[in-house]
């Protein structure tokens, strides 16, 4: 070890660090820097109740909400960054001056053919682009179903470091409802993101267009979210849609925008104010909110319309009153 280490002092100018490889494969987004960390445990089974049979003691409903806003996140760009992780585990098929390309590389029992590029922009940011296609196809058909770019993190010395950076990347997935092999997704995705270092905030926001609503099968909707998590504070979270809350009522067909904000601390106790206006609600509005204890636990509610609420506001501290999102 000790003669690998002078050796490499004696060699540095040459090369002792990593490949040239490694420099373009650390020019890409991980599932690292854009996760949402929304309070509990991951995997854990959630039961929501209807609004007005909500109560005193049970799991909170927001924060049910709160946790499966977090998760539409973090599941969207999931399989498409692991099919990044995988093809990059292999050594390019070319680099030529400031760009790195992966592919057509087509797995054995996959009809898809891929190909990625990274290209260097500056010393620490890169530009990306995943293309897909039939693998029977010219390469004239290949389609764009992810790009972006992506600004590395270093330290006070220049280190890169791993798993932090910021950037930005659209996701097109009904680019890829046309290649053979797909899943149910369609609409796009506009994902920007920022996690730098440990120690300072991180936060990520997603535009989701057109994608479907899963409420209304064979409905598309928009939704934005906006997240960002203060180390060893907590975090926040906001959400808008845009989508019929009385789709059950024929003589109801006004289109309601619904927002909600949650808060919570290290602890995971936390609070969501919810805001529905337009639609049927004409220039009025409603507004719902909802506090729960360190084990989500519903510990105050208020609304302004129908159901009746319970608790104190001061069960909700440090969020005593309302924020409700702008968004």
């Amino acid at each position: 070890m000790i003669r690998k280490n002078l050796l490499c002092v004696s060699l540095l100018f040459v090369g002792c660090g990593q490949s040239q490889e490694e420099d373009f494969r650390d020019g890409l987004p991980t599932r690292e820097m854009i996760a949402v960390k929304a309070p509990g445990h991951s995997g854990q089974k959630l039961e929501t109740a209807p609004l007005g049979a909500m109560a005193l003691g049970q799991t909170s409903d927001f924060y049910v909400l709160t946790r499966e806003a977090a998760e539409t996140i973090n599941q969207g760009p999931k399989a498409v960054l692991d099919l990044i992780d995988g093809i990059t585990q292999y050594v390019p098929t070319s680099i030529s001056g400031d760009t790195a390309v992966w592919g057509p590389y087509t797995d054995a029992l996959s009809p898809n053919t891929w190909k990625l590029a990274v290209t260097q922009m500056g010393e620490n940011t890169y530009s990306f682009k995943l293309e897909g296609k039939d693998k029977n196809a010219s390469d004239s058909a290949f389609k764009v179903i992810l790009s972006g770019t992506h600004s590395i993190s270093t330290d006070s010395k220049g280190n890169r470091l791993r798993n932090f950076g910021s950037g930005s990347f659209k996701l097109d997935w009904d680019a890829a409802q046309e290649l053979p092999k797909h899943d149910e997704e369609v609409g796009t995705l506009q994902l920007t993101y920022s996690r730098v270092s440990e120690q300072e905030k991180a936060t990520v926001s997603a535009e989701l267009r057109q994608v479907h609503d899963d409420e209304r099968p064979g409905t598309r909707v928009d939704a934005d979210y906006r997240y960002q998590e203060t180390p060893g504070a907590g975090g926040e979270l906001e959400f808008a849609l845009d989508k019929n809350m009385d789709d059950e009522d024929a003589n109801r067909p006004g289109i309601e925008h619904l927002t909600i904000r949650s808060r919570w601390t290290q602890t995971g106790s936390g609070r969501s104010d919810i805001r529905f206006s337009e639609g049927e609600l004409g220039n009025g509005d409603a507004t719902a909110s909802e506090c729960w204890d360190s084990n989500f636990a519903s510990r105050y509610f208020a609304v302004s319309f129908g159901a009746p609420g319970y608790g104190e506001a001061a069960a909700c501290a440090p969020f005593t009153t309302p924020d409700y999102s702008s968004l």
